[in-house]
């Protein structure tokens, strides 16, 4: 597979980023932070469901939500697929050929890329990430660094090896199924054959009950017969009852109604009666009632009256209010008048006093702004001397400074001497720890003194000399020469700080004397402007006294042009005024002839009240009567009605007493021919009859269910018996299911190791091979152990991996993982950051060419190297430049 495009959108640093990809290698560059390991996080998160962080940091800081989408080339069939995530729940495969998408969610997405990716179903894409296809930035050699242990639990994951163990352990509990099922059989075929000893016993109970049910069958028939003939006699006998029952009911009935005609007939007679009683006392009180109704239209139109003269006595009222408001009214503008009159006489005297006023204000106003421009300038002129305070001691201490730095000058000139040095003692100490650490690991490979490679003691050695004691010698003389360089080396590290701090401090020397100009420039001209405010300051005393002669003239004065402005506003009044005097003389007309009018009205209402007080007393008079006709009026209506209801009542009393004698003589007859004791003796037998009866039929019910239950029970034992024929047959296959089990999980535990030290095997040739390419060199050996471990065997000696130099150790994990890569899948994609890292210049354009020829030979599609150093660029199919968003 190759990948073809990415997008991103709001992604860390990325605002927008589109690019398409071609095969081969591929060098991604740009500045830090531009974005270039963003590319590598989001085809690991969108296809390798790989993401070190939170999905909330992934997204572009100010935006809602990142996606990303990766589009690749199948190796499986050729086709085009696009991977989409986004930092919500978004997560599918799309299909642009059929424009559809052919996985939703992560468990089918996860599916899809096992299968297009070509790795095994459940494979960890993110350890097979992390470890072969894209190791993060800084990690690239970590894990080879690690302990066994850890090495182990990374690498087993990765390789599929713990799930060997896992499936062994996991088989555990599948033998402890097979066993409890083996148990649970031996159970049921147990419990059959406790079950089966009871089939005799129920064989012989079978032939009872039979015998029992034919009995009963038979006592049951002769009962029914019996039973059915006293039960014919009892029906007669009911039939009797129920007819002098009904007849006794029919008679209770129509007695009932009897006594309720009689109570009707009795309340309507009591009805005719009040009913002609009203209509005589209605003669006698109607001219009384007539009489109490004409009062009362008298008195309704007397009210509406004394409501009329109600209100011209409030209209009388309002009108009279408002001619003493008017005549208030006229006394308050005549006042005004004379206040006006008296106001144009004053304003003629003090007219003459303005110019004065005036003459006074201007002297004032011209002696405030004087002391007030003298204040500023003062206050100009002590400012001034604040900041020329201040430059006097900037100006000194930029003296001092100025004297420093042109001392510490001096010490900056050994700046690179001193740099030059500490260099060469670094790599010194460097070499010589690095000699130290390759012969401690010799001296672990002597035995008995002798030489590792050829075993046989050393020849070189002087006499009475052992090979250890040679080495202990030289371990003494290398640690003294690396504590001589660290000692020296620490006085260095001293000398260079001083000179750095010496060479910052020069640095600065030429600002500081401009410094210098600058301030003595601006003290000049502070000075120069304090001089021209000392001459613009005038005699502050004799400018006071002017105003206080001024201030005292004008309070002397008291404002003649204020008091013209009010006195003015108060005389232009006048003609108002009297304009105002004219309407309250019409308005004190105009009131005084309504009231006269309303007086007159009121005249025409001076007889309501002897009117009110006569008819109050007719109706008063005649109200008695006037009740006494409301209350027997509704009754003396109904009489015609009260007639025909006392005939109809009187009508259905006679009906019901007739129908009544004639039931009562009915019942009479009935009851004598019905004999109540013989009725129930015969009812008593019946119930006995029926008692014996329902007794065998449950007796027979009762045989019969035992004679089915024996039966069902029969051959329930037979099918038992069958079941536990075919019980033996499941025993016999569990058994043998349980010893392929057992196999099966003993072969699993011994297959682990074996797989494992299978893949090192496959995996340590062809990194040996890619390792020899890279490096240049045919005669050493990369080994990859069966710890995970890597060593470099070289002139028959082997190093281990934490002894190698940086760039050693980032060419061996780099074969390693592209080995492990081309070992554990098909895919042929693989991402170096900064594998350049503690390479020397030799190395990174090996490295470079290396990477270039494995492309260029088939064995990847594609690989991608993020990288700062240019020697790619000369090596690589493709350059991408990656630039920062600001």
């Amino acid at each position: 597979m190759h990948i073809t495009k990415i997008e991103l959108e709001d992604i860390k640093s990325h605002v927008h980023f589109a690019r398409e990809f071609e095969r081969g290698t591929t060098a991604i560059t740009g500045e830090n932070g531009a974005g270039k390991t963003t590319l590598i996080e989001a085809i690991a998160w969108t296809l390798f469901d790989l993401l070190d962080y939170k999905k909330d940091d992934f997204v572009r800081r100010g935006a809602k939500k990142g996606t990303a989408r990766v589009t690749f080339e199948s190796g499986l069939d050729g086709r085009e697929y696009a991977v989409y995530r986004d930092t919500g729940t978004g997560y599918y495969v799309y299909d642009p050929q059929i424009k559809t998408r052919i996985a939703e969610k992560k468990e089918e997405v996860s599916r899809f890329l096992w299968q297009h990716l070509g790795v095994d179903a459940g494979t960890d894409l993110e350890a097979l990430f992390r470890r072969a296809i894209g190791v993060p930035q800084g990690t690239f050699t970590a894990i080879f660094l690690e302990s066994a242990g850890e090495r182990k639990k990374a690498f087993d994951k990765l390789l599929k090896v713990e799930e060997y163990r896992q499936g062994a352990e996991k088989l555990r509990e599948t033998v402890r199924f097979v066993e409890m099922k083996i148990s649970g059989v031996r159970e049921k075929i147990a419990r059959a054959e406790g079950e089966l000893a009871r089939l005799d016993t129920i064989e012989e109970q079978l032939k009872i009950f039979a015998a029992q049910t034919e009995e009963l069958t038979s006592v049951l028939i002769d009962l029914e017969t019996k039973t059915a003939e006293k039960r014919e006699s009892v029906k007669v006998f009911d039939e009797i009852e129920a007819k002098v029952g009904e007849l006794k009911t029919a008679f209770e009935k129509l007695s009932a109604e009897k006594t309720k005609a009689e109570f009707v007939c009795a309340q309507k007679e009591n009805e005719l009666k009040q009913a002609r009683t009203a209509v005589e006392k209605i003669k006698i009180v109607e001219a009384d009632y007539h009489q109490h109704l004409d009062a009362l239209g008298k008195l309704t139109e007397i009210e509406r009256e004394r409501g009329e003269r109600e209100k011209l006595n409030v209209e009388k009222q309002k009108i009279e209010t408002a001619q003493a408001n008017v005549a208030a009214d006229l006394r308050r503008f005549q006042e005004n008048l004379e206040k006006a009159l008296k106001a144009h006489s004053e304003i003629a005297r003090l007219t003459p006093q303005i110019a004065e006023q005036e003459l006074m204000e201007k002297r004032r106003d011209d002696a405030i702004e004087q002391i007030a421009q003298s204040r500023a300038k003062e206050a100009e002129i002590k400012r001034l001397d604040g900041k020329m305070n201040d430059l006097r001691g900037k100006y000194i201490k930029n003296k001092e400074q100025i004297k420093d730095a042109e001392a510490k000058s001096e010490a900056a000139r050994e700046y690179e001497f001193l740099q030059r040095r500490d260099s060469e003692i670094t790599r010194d100490i460097t070499r010589f720890r690095a000699k130290l650490e390759y012969d401690e690991q010799f001296q672990t490979e002597v035995r008995g003194g002798l030489c590792p490679i050829l075993s046989q003691k050393c020849l070189n050695l002087k006499p009475g000399e052992t090979l250890e004691g040679f080495l202990q010698h030289q371990f003494g003389e290398i640690k003294t020469q690396i504590g001589t360089l660290e000692s020296e080396q620490k006085t260095l590290v001293e000398r260079l700080r001083i000179a750095r701090e010496a060479e910052k401090s020069a640095a600065t020397l030429d600002n500081l004397r401009q410094r210098e100009t600058e301030i003595s420039d601006e003290g000049k001209s502070y000075k120069t402007e304090k001089e021209t405010l000392l001459k613009e300051i005038v005699d502050l005393p004799k400018i006071q006294e002017d105003l206080a002669n001024a201030e005292a003239k004008l309070k002397q004065l008291e404002n003649p042009k204020a008091k013209i402005r009010i006195l003015d506003d108060e005389a232009k009044r006048e003609m108002q005024i009297r304009e105002k005097l004219t309407e309250i003389e019409k308005n004190s007309e105009r009131l005084e002839n309504d009231r006269r009018i309303t007086i007159e009205k009121l005249e025409s209402y001076k007889d309501t009240d002897a009117n009110w007080r006569i008819y109050t007393g007719t109706r008063d008079r005649t109200a008695t009567a006037h009740r006494e006709f409301l209350i027997n009026e509704a009754a003396a209506k109904h009489l015609p009605e009260r007639e025909r209801e006392y005939e109809t009542a009187d009508r259905n009393l006679k009906a019901a007493a007739e129908s009544a004698e004639k039931i009562e003589n009915e019942f009479s007859v009935a009851a004598k021919n019905y004999d109540r004791e013989q009725h129930q003796t015969e009812k008593f037998a019946l119930l006995e009859a029926e008692k014996r009866l329902a007794e065998t039929r449950a007796n027979l019910t009762n045989a019969e269910r035992q004679k089915t239950q024996a039966e069902t029970e029969i051959e329930r034992l037979s099918a038992i018996r069958k079941q536990m024929q075919t019980e033996f047959l499941e025993k016999e296959r569990l058994e043998k299911i349980a010893e392929t089990t057992a196999f099966i999980r003993e072969t699993l535990k011994e297959a682990a190791p074996r797989v494992a030290r299978n893949y090192v095997f496959h995996v340590a040739l062809e990194a040996n091979q890619m390792f020899r390419e890279i490096s240049g060199n045919a005669e050493r050996t990369l080994k990859w152990t069966e710890d995970y471990g890597i060593v470099l065997e070289e002139n028959g000696f082997e190093r281990p991996f934490v002894s190698l130099s940086g760039g050693e150790q980032m060419t061996a994990a780099l074969s390693v993982r592209l080995a492990l890569l081309k070992q554990l899948s098909d895919v042929r994609l693989a991402f170096f950051d900064e594998p350049t890292t503690n390479m020397d210049a030799a190395r990174r354009e090996r490295l470079a060419e290396q990477i270039s020829h494995i492309t260029e030979r088939r064995t990847f599609d594609q690989l991608f190297v993020i990288s700062h150093d240019d020697t790619f660029e000369n090596y690589v199919d493709n350059v991408i430049s990656v630039e920062s968003v600001k």
